[in-house]
């Protein structure tokens, strides 16, 4: 720890390798905890209802609780902190802990009673199925629970990244995945989906319960509530415009899966679960790169605004974008190119038949355009949240959910759930380049060059990796589990190979800070 109370580089750095080694592990996990589902039940109408069981809560938890609070709770706290007033950081997350707490019980009891009201709005087009839609409700009313130890998990990370502490807060997400695989292939062949329902309550519970010994060690305990707190009445003021921007993100989803509803479904391709499938790809380079190199620089974010340190706060926002943008580009490549060789890959085995695989595949190539823009949204928002500035990205976002509804609408008629895809991706492009204009009228500037010609040149060296992707795919004929490997990495290392290669003729030096980072040591322990 540096003289000042601030973290070193040295401890930033260790901090974003050991978020960037969980989170791919994490990541790997939901992946297989997603095969795993595959395999049990496929992209068929019970899978479906799944999706939109699991939405529902989710949404009502990210937007009134665990989103909301961890956004507006940890520059906040970040303040004591800075000023070393650990007594009053610690008064006010004992007194917001708690408040979470009876929230989360007041939002689940109320979910359970309004389940039946909330799942045919959410899916409209599981009215011509009075099964699908009570099997709906059912899996909506055991998953709401579990809504109640994510917001409290998450609440646990923010306090516990608010003291740059990431050991816990990373590894809490592989318990969460290994219990949800564990209690799926132990309850899922006796009572189906509803398995995987449970599991999710047993995955919450565990993130949230193996982070509580680390954050009551900095002194989190409940407390009562001080609804006269100065700070408490700031999060308020805070918490409203940040509710409302967290709710621009889920209703886009939420939209997405309306729509798909709505589409003609067939018995082992559900426009619904086929687009959660092709969704859950694409979030897992997200979460890899954008979510990981955003969460380790936020709390920085944070502490260059409190100070106003616009130059130490444009450079770190520039630098994490651009370091993004070289790692998130040539898998953009990858997921076009071999799009269907990884969805079978991944996915067809069991359930999961030939027909889901081209279904999900094509809609992967809808969400895969906008890949860079999804992940980027990550880290541009994180510069406005660590402004306080809520309003920006509440204002611009709620135009683009008039846009995706539309774009949903219309290209939907065109090409199906994959038009819905399409749709969503190019909304996603529209709000970063938005949101980094009214950033730069914010700032003043935001490097925006220097973003370009990063973009540029990671853009001409991932085309040509794609194309030798593509070509490598094309040669590599699979047969078999062993034979679609050899064809899936063994394209993916020609074009990793070619993608480095262009990017040193081409001077890419932010290829070499993400490298760098990906090679530093991890900490096995706090310091």
């Amino acid at each position: 720890m540096a003289e000042d109370g601030l973290p070193s580089p040295q401890r930033l750095a260790r901090a974003a390798s050991l978020m960037a080694v969980a989170t791919v592990a994490s990541r790997a996990l939901g992946l297989l905890r997603e095969v795993v589902a595959a395999w049990l039940f496929g992209a068929t109408n019970a899978k479906a209802a799944y999706v939109i069981a699991y939405y529902l809560p989710f949404f009502v938890q990210r937007l009134l609780l665990g989103g909301t609070l961890s956004i507006v709770f940890i520059p906040t706290i970040s303040r004591y902190l800075a000023h070393n007033d650990l007594a009053e950081a610690r008064r006010l997350s004992g007194s917001l802990f708690t408040l979470v707490l009876l929230a989360g019980v007041a939002m689940v009891t109320l979910g359970f009673v309004v389940a039946p009201l909330l799942v045919p709005v959410a899916a409209p087009g599981f009215a011509a199925s009075p099964e699908l839609l009570e099997l709906a409700v059912q899996l909506t009313r055991i998953i709401f629970p579990a809504m109640l130890f994510l917001a409290l998990s998450v609440f646990v990370t923010g306090f516990l990244q608010a003291h740059h502490d990431f050991t816990a807060s990373a590894l809490a997400p592989l318990l969460f995945n290994i219990t949800i695989i564990t209690g799926t292939l132990l309850l899922g062949p006796r009572i189906g989906i509803r398995g995987l329902a449970f599991a999710w309550i047993a995955g919450t519970a565990a993130q949230f319960l193996v982070q509580l010994p680390a954050a009551r060690r900095y002194g989190l305990r409940m407390g009562p509530i001080d609804l006269a707190h100065p700070a408490v009445r700031e999060l308020a003021r805070l918490a409203v415009p940040a509710m409302l921007g967290l709710a621009i993100v889920e209703i886009n989803a939420y939209v997405d899966r309306f729509f798909a509803s709505m589409l003609l479904a067939q018995p082992t391709a559900n426009p619904v679960a086929v687009l959660d499938y092709a969704y859950e790809i694409v979030q897992a380079p997200v979460g890899i790169f954008a979510i990981s190199i955003a969460t380790a620089v936020f709390p920085l974010l944070s502490r260059h605004a409190a100070t106003d340190s616009r130059d130490d706060l444009r450079g770190t926002s520039s630098l994490a974008l651009r370091t993004l943008l070289a790692v998130i580009l040539p898998v953009t490549a990858l997921a076009l190119a071999l799009r269907e060789p990884l969805v079978r890959l991944i996915f067809q085995r069991g359930e999961f038949g030939p027909l889901a695989t081209h279904a999900v595949a094509a809609t992967l190539a809808g969400y895969a355009v906008g890949l860079p823009a999804i992940a980027a949204y990550y880290v541009v928002t994180r510069t406005y949240y660590a402004l306080q500035d809520m309003a920006t990205p509440v204002r611009i976002g709620v135009t683009m959910v008039i846009a995706n509804a539309v774009l949903d609408y219309l290209l939907m008629q065109i090409w199906g759930v994959v038009g819905i895809a399409l749709a969503t991706s190019i909304v996603s492009a529209a709000n970063v380049v938005l949101l980094l204009w009214h950033l730069r009228r914010r700032l003043g500037r935001v490097d925006g060059r220097r973003i370009a010609s990063t973009s540029l040149r990671t853009g001409t060296a991932a085309v040509a990796a794609g194309l030798l992707m593509a070509a490598v795919a094309e040669v590599v004929r699979p047969v078999g589990l062993a034979g679609q490997s050899v064809q899936v990495g063994g394209a993916a290392l020609a074009g990793a190979l070619a993608y480095v290669g262009m990017c040193r003729l081409l001077s890419v030096e932010e290829l070499r800070v993400a490298l760098e980072l990906l090679r530093r040591p991890v900490p096995t322990s706090q310091g």
